[in-house]
């Protein structure tokens, strides 16, 4: 089994901020052009173990975004020279897209930017720009993934309200999982996340735990509540909720990037009344 260690105030964040966790993706960044000054990267949002959102490059040289839903995902452009611009920017009126983020790291001249992007419509993007003359391609994909996803019969979907996501709540304890893909995605594996409260000393943490289940398969649900114990039991939290996160694994077949949907189920498991 693989863990990933996250203390309680990060489950609560995840679930506050609606972000998907992405774990076990490489941190480096793809250049577009070998000879090139300029390097590109989608990079996600991801919490960290304190429960704080950061940046994580994913490894994958396409962004990836949920038409019609805020993108966790943004492209970063560093260029390694900080009196180098980016201009003549071009793409669909449909790909709305802003600037939000500029960093000049000192010690290297480099100036690295982040762009963030939305469209209602599902499809694929062309986002190109110009750096000394010199033009980019990126492609900005919007297609789903997932055509259709279930759990017990019941259809999942990451939106806010609706079961699958991150504030949701549900009676459900066991069921089938089952994921049909859309065209041009390939299922790679499905995991199972849940949470074993670990102690260490006089510290206890929830920890989350990966498993594996084939398509089409029964998952049943967690029926234990995240625990955190610090300080020689002088501070503690207590949830009422356990969580379970299923995770679809997928290939986009033309040009074999990679990526995960994640689908939460909180459980209600004790309460004071």
């Amino acid at each position: 089994m693989k863990k990933v260690g996250r203390s309680l105030k990060g489950i609560i964040a995840s679930i506050l901020a609606a972000a998907f966790i992405v774990g076990g993706v490489p941190a480096n960044s793809i250049s577009v052009n070998a000879a090139s000054k300029v390097d590109i990267s989608e990079t996600t949002q991801v919490i960290n173990k304190k429960g704080n959102l950061v940046y994580k490059e994913t490894g994958n040289s396409m962004v990836t975004i949920t038409p019609g839903s805020f993108a966790k995902n943004v492209l970063s452009v560093t260029i390694n020279d900080e009196d180098a611009k980016i201009k003549n920017i071009k793409c669909s009126s449909k790909l709305r897209y802003k600037k939000t983020y500029r960093h000049i790291d000192e010690e290297s001249d480099k100036v690295t930017y982040r762009f963030s992007f939305y469209t209602k419509e599902a499809k694929l993007y062309k986002f190109k720009f110009h750096v000394d003359d010199q033009e980019y391609v990126i492609f900005i994909n919007a297609t789903t993934p997932i055509a259709k996803a279930t759990y017990a019969g019941h259809e999942l979907s990451t939106k806010p309200g609706f079961l699958g996501s991150t504030n949701y709540v549900t009676d459900l304890s066991k069921g089938k999982i089952n994921v049909t893909m859309s065209k041009n995605y390939v299922l790679t594996s499905i995991e199972v996340g849940k949470y074993k409260n670990v102690s260490a000393g006089n510290i206890v943490e929830p920890t989350l735990y990966w498993t594996q289940v084939k398509n089409n398969k029964k998952v049943v649900l967690s029926g234990e509540k995240q625990v955190v114990v610090h300080d020689n039991k002088n501070t503690s939290e207590d949830s009422m909720y356990s969580t379970t996160i299923i995770r679809v694994n997928y290939k986009y077949l033309k040009n074999n990037t990679t990526g995960c949907v994640d689908y939460y189920f909180n459980r209600i498991v004790d309460t004071d009344n």
